[in-house]
């Protein structure tokens, strides 16, 4: 029968959950019907090693003595399927055809590649793996897998953290920063705490490896996949950390140079110490408020000029148009207040729509800061009171322009084709425009926020909590 445990031939998807096997291949009619994922008919030979005078009432204690139990355990105990699965993920949910050839690919792409040595990395990418499978085809039983594995990925992790031949290894980092993803994708405590927790885990150990561990192959795109949220958790405290030091922004490109993203994350990496002066403002004198806040204002300016030449040598780089106006497929024309654009933009590919997001994103932020500059100056001098207006006006346009154009991409990353790895492109940016535009919106403005921010939250669970 297909359920009948250690006899059966059917594939592993029904062996776990104790159905019948069509034992079709590749994949069985039962799967495919259903809409399940199937995993193959690859079974894993277990070796138990004891001693040769070993009495035959141990031998048996220890063969059934397994700390994992249930329908799932044919997925926890076989690494063969384990693999699978990430392999299944990173093709399904993950799709990046423009990066099938390229010599340099993002972390998680490289992930089916490492070796998995480590059982941290392991069922840390099995929960992912069946957190992201599972809400493609809406499977409980992967989503109940992945919970599994992620509290079992946690205890590994832990484990490999108190090891000190394990607690600076690439594994070990990846493990981290997969786990965070899995909260982002489930966030299974419904709160922000544990997301937090394992960013304040990956930021530090990125530290306690040195800036050498991450100048070249997987330990440098791991770094990559650290800097943005490492970056943004700087701008949430509005205090700059390490990764905003200069040195951190040069050394982990010593043996190759920088792409037009990682330009986009030095730039961002200067507005912490903007954020930091301008909380004390209120601590100095008149005279010393509007010096420091004009010297403010045009540390701003100077970050904004770098952002303009990053885009400029961008647009050289890519043929023909970056970006194009098209009707949105989800406008009907009943929405008042702006709650939906009808007009949406378009781009070459996800890479390309990926760097204008933070693009835009990063200048709105600026330009809210350098808006909340021109108030003050406004408000402590009488003098040019006319430009102090105008320029007040013109930050408003500017940022509210820059914050328009990331909400009008969200339509592109959320094409079905694209799948989790649009959601995961478009997080950062929409993080950064809300943090930009929360407290300095009209109302209609903040209408499409909300709307905005409720796109999010029905692809990414943590945004429930943001």
């Amino acid at each position: 029968m297909g359920g009948s445990r250690g006899k059966s031939h059917g594939c592993g998807t029904c062996r776990a959950r104790k159905i019948a096997c069509g034992r079709e291949r590749p994949s069985c009619t039962q799967c495919i019907k259903a809409r399940r994922f199937c995993t193959g008919y690859h079974r894993e030979v277990g070796f138990i090693l004891v001693q040769p005078g070993t009495k035959a009432s141990r031998r048996d204690a220890n063969v059934h003595a397994t700390p994992e139990t249930g329908p799932s355990f044919d997925i926890i105990r076989s690494s063969h399927m384990r693999q699978s699965f990430l392999e299944q993920f990173v093709g399904r949910c993950l799709p990046h055809p423009h990066l099938i050839n390229a010599p340099k690919k993002p972390w998680l792409l490289l992930l089916p590649n490492l070796p998995m040595r480590t059982k941290a990395l392991e069922f840390s990418a099995l929960a992912l793996s069946c957190a992201g499978l599972g809400r493609k085809a809406k499977d409980q039983s992967l989503l109940h897998q992945s919970l599994r594995s992620y509290t079992r990925g946690l205890r590994e992790l832990q484990a490999a953290l108190w090891d000190q031949r394990l607690m600076h290894d690439d594994e070990t980092l990846a493990a981290c920063l997969v786990l965070s993803l899995y909260e982002v994708i489930e966030c299974p405590d419904r709160g922000c705490a544990a997301y937090i927790s394992h960013c304040k885990g990956f930021v530090s150990l990125i530290k306690a490896r040195g800036m050498d561990a991450h100048t070249a192959g997987i330990g440098h795109e791991l770094f990559l996949g650290v800097r943005f949220p490492g970056i943004l958790d700087a701008l949430g405290h509005r205090v700059p950390n390490y990764l905003c030091d200069r040195a951190w922004c040069l050394n982990p490109w010593s043996t190759r140079s920088k792409k037009s993203v990682d330009r986009i994350a030095d730039c961002l990496a200067g507005v912490p110490f903007i954020l930091q002066r301008l909380d004390r403002l209120d601590s100095l004198d008149q005279m010393e408020n509007v010096a420091m806040t004009r010297q403010l204002i045009e540390e701003a300016y100077a970050i904004d000029r770098a952002l303009q030449d990053v885009y400029s040598n961008f647009q050289l780089e890519v043929p023909g148009l970056s970006y194009w106006p098209v009707l949105s497929q989800s406008f009907t024309g009943n929405e008042t207040n702006g709650a939906v654009f009808p007009v949406v933009y378009h781009f070459p590919n996800l890479k390309t729509a990926s760097f204008l997001m933070l693009y835009w994103a990063s200048r709105a932020l600026l330009w809210s800061c350098i808006s909340n500059l021109n108030d003050i100056i406004r408000k402590q001098t009488t003098q040019f009171t006319i430009d102090a207006d105008q320029l007040s006006l013109d930050g408003h346009k500017t940022y509210t322009t820059m914050a328009r154009n990331v909400c009008q991409s969200l339509e592109y990353c959320l094409q079905e084709e694209l799948s989790l790895l649009g959601m995961f492109v478009a997080s950062t940016p929409i993080a950064i425009v809300t943090r930009a535009v929360q407290n300095r919106t009209e109302e209609r403005d903040a209408i499409w926020l909300i709307y905005i921010q409720e796109k999010m939250r029905q692809g990414l669970q943590l945004w429930q909590y943001i």
